[in-house]
């Protein structure tokens, strides 16, 4: 129905008929000599009218500030956030890269080169074997020679051989 900042501005504007007719009916009262424990009744309503109104106002200042500041803020964090993005992605194509070369100097054949990459991306055997259209027990094969060519001896250090260094 209402957003805040709607919102925040009806009651701003009851607060300030209230002390409008507060400030009316004291002078009102005034004039007709009415009792002055009923105008103080009535100055200490149009006073804490005037100071809820004044601290609504400073509050609603101090959150627009805020507000601002975050907004600042999440846009600095999301030119971080596509500038870290684009370093990870150059670097991915990068460790891609060496990742092939490490594979040429295996000498690994490019049926054991593909195997090795479904392997390095977490891929059992089996899982390979139905991406690949192939047997599992050629895939099997392909991975005991990839694992000779690499001198590792299992698909945990094969994939911690290309993780080894980087932490």
């Amino acid at each position: 129905m209402f957003d805040s900042g709607k919102w925040a501005w009806l009651i701003r504007l009851v607060f300030l008929l209230v002390i409008i007719t507060s400030i009316t009916d004291i002078a009102t009262d005034m004039g007709q000599g009415a009792n002055i424990v009923h105008i103080i009744q009535e100055s200490v309503i149009c006073i804490l009218a005037l100071y809820l109104l004044l601290s609504l106002f400073l509050s609603t200042r101090a959150q627009a500030k805020q507000n601002g500041q975050l907004l600042i803020e999440l846009n600095e964090a999301k030119l971080h956030s596509a500038r870290a993005s684009k370093e990870l992605v150059k670097a991915k194509r990068i460790f891609g890269e060496e990742i092939l070369k490490q594979f040429a100097n295996w000498e690994l054949t490019e049926s054991e080169s593909d195997v090795a990459l479904f392997t390095l991306k977490g891929f059992n055997a089996k899982e390979i074997a139905n991406l690949r259209n192939a047997s599992e027990k050629t895939v099997r094969n392909q991975l005991t020679s990839i694992y000779k060519k690499s001198m590792t001896s299992s698909k945990v250090s094969f994939i911690a051989w290309f993780l080894e260094d980087l932490f």
